[in-house]
C-alpha cells in the first residue's frame, strides 16, 4: 500500500537522479535542490512529499503555493489525493504533465477550478537561436521599472484571465521589482517604433517609453532555465519583433552559461507557437495547468 510521507536528506541523491532524467520537465525543483542541497524541504513556501511504496519513495510532489509531480503515475495522484483532500486544498495551481495533472485534478475534491489549460507544449532550446537576435534587448535596470511594470500587469492579465493588481498593486510591483533585481528580466524599451515613429503612451499612459518586448528568466538551473512572461507591445505583433527577441533572450542565457532554455505556452496561442518554431525551440512535452 502506497504512503505519503515528507522527503529527508537521505533521499537528496534519489529525487537528484530523478529529476535529471527529464530536466525540461523538472526545472524547478532542480533549482530548488541547487539551492537548499536537500530533499528535505519544509519551509512556508512549500515542502516536497513523496510516495513510498514501504521504505521506498517511487514519486515526489512539491506541494505549495503550486503542486508540481515527479515521476507520477496514477496510483502515485491517488496516494497524494487522499491526504490533499482530507487536508484541504491551500495550494492555487497543479502544473506538469498533461496527463498527470489532469489524473489528479480529477480525484481532488477542491471545487470548480478557476482555469483549466489542458494542452500546453513544453518546448526547448539547446543550440543557438535560428534567427538574428535583436540587438536592442538588454536586462532591464529597476529604473526601467514602470514600463515593464505596465507591460507585465496586460501580459498576466490576458494571459490568466484577471489581474495581478485587482487587490492592490504592491504584491505584483514587488515581484515584477525582485526580477528586475534578479537580473532575470529582458526587454526592448524604446519610445519610437522599429519602422518609425512613437509608440503610443500604452501600457504605462505616463511615460513616452514603452516595453516593445520582454520576457523573464521565471526559473533558473545552473544549466536550464525557464523563460515565463513573455510579451509584445500590441503594435508590433506579427511584425518579427517577438523571434527576434526571443533570439536574443537564448543567445545572451546560453552566453551566460546555461545551455537550454525553455518554456511552455497554450496550444490555442499559435501565433506565439510558430514564433517559438521560428527561433528553434521544438516540442519536448506537454504540460496542464489547473488553478483554482
Amino acid at each position: 500500500m502506497l504512503r505519503v510521507a515528507r522527503l529527508g536528506h537521505q533521499h537528496t541523491g534519489w529525487l537528484t537522479s530523478l529529476l535529471a532524467l527529464n530536466p525540461c520537465e523538472n526545472v524547478y525543483l532542480i533549482a530548488l535542490i541547487e539551492i537548499t542541497g536537500t530533499a528535505q524541504m519544509n519551509s512556508p513556501a512549500g515542502t516536497v512529499l513523496g510516495v513510498f511504496d514501504g521504505d521506498r519513495p517511487v514519486s515526489a510532489y512539491w506541494v505549495g503555493g503550486n503542486i508540481i509531480p515527479v515521476a507520477a503515475t496514477p496510483e502515485t495522484n491517488q496516494a497524494l489525493a487522499e491526504k490533499l483532500n482530507a487536508d484541504g486544498r491551500y495550494s492555487c495551481s497543479l502544473i506538469g504533465s498533461r496527463e498527470i495533472i489532469l489524473d489528479l485534478h480529477n480525484r481532488l475534491n477542491w471545487g470548480r477550478a478557476r482555469g483549466v489549460r489542458d494542452r500546453q507544449p513544453l518546448l526547448a532550446i539547446s543550440s543557438d537561436p535560428l534567427v538574428d537576435p535583436d540587438e536592442a534587448v538588454h536586462l532591464v535596470t529597476v529604473e526601467q521599472l514602470p514600463a515593464v511594470f505596465a507591460a507585465s500587469v496586460d501580459m498576466f492579465t490576458n494571459e490568466v484571465g484577471f489581474s495581478p493588481i485587482e487587490g492592490g498593486q504592491s504584491s505584483y510591483l514587488a515581484r515584477v521589482r525582485n526580477i528586475i533585481r534578479g537580473k532575470n528580466c529582458f526587454a526592448r524599451i524604446s519610445d519610437t517604433l522599429p519602422q518609425g515613429g512613437l509608440v503610443g503612451r500604452w501600457p504605462a499612459t505616463e511615460q513616452s517609453e514603452q516595453v516593445l518586448f520582454k520576457a523573464d528568466i521565471g526559473i533558473r538551473a545552473p544549466r536550464i532555465v525557464q523563460v515565463q512572461g513573455v510579451w509584445v507591445h500590441p503594435d508590433v505583433r506579427q511584425q518579427g519583433l517577438g523571434a527576434a527577441g526571443m533570439a536574443a533572450v537564448v543567445a545572451q542565457t546560453r552566453a551566460a552559461g546555461h545551455t537550454t532554455v525553455s518554456l511552455y505556452a497554450n496550444d490555442y496561442n499559435e501565433v506565439a507557437l510558430r514564433m517559438y518554431t521560428r527561433v528553434g525551440f521544438e516540442q519536448v512535452g506537454t504540460f496542464a495547468t489547473v488553478m483554482y
